[in-house]
C-alpha cells in the first residue's frame, strides 16, 4: 500500500459527520495534512478528528487527485464535481 495513503489527516467536524464534502485540502509545511469543508463556521477544530487518508479516499474518491499534493501547497474546489485549483502556501 502507498505510504501516503496511510497518513493521518485532520478533518473538520462537517466532513467527519458527512454533512459536507471535502473542498479544501492543505499539505502544511510541517508535513501535516488537513481536509476540510472549506466553510468558515468551524469551532477551532474542537470536533475535528484524525482520519487515515485511505479511509477518506474510500469514502470520497473525488479527492484522489490531491494525494500527490506537495508540502507547502493547498488544493481547493467549489464542489464535489468541480476541478481542483492548486495554491502555494505562504511560509
Amino acid at each position: 500500500m502507498n505510504k501516503l495513503r496511510e497518513l493521518g489527516v485532520t478533518v473538520c467536524e462537517h466532513v467527519v459527520a458527512n454533512i459536507r464534502p471535502i473542498k479544501l485540502v492543505v499539505h502544511n509545511h510541517d508535513n501535516t495534512w488537513e481536509c476540510m469543508c472549506g466553510e468558515i463556521d468551524h469551532h477551532d477544530f474542537i470536533d475535528s478528528k484524525i482520519i487515515g487518508l485511505n479511509n477518506l479516499i474510500e469514502s470520497d474518491s473525488s479527492i484522489l487527485p490531491i494525494k500527490q499534493l506537495p508540502i507547502g501547497c493547498s488544493a481547493e474546489r467549489q464542489g464535489i464535481n468541480a476541478d481542483w485549483k492548486y495554491y502555494v502556501l505562504e511560509e
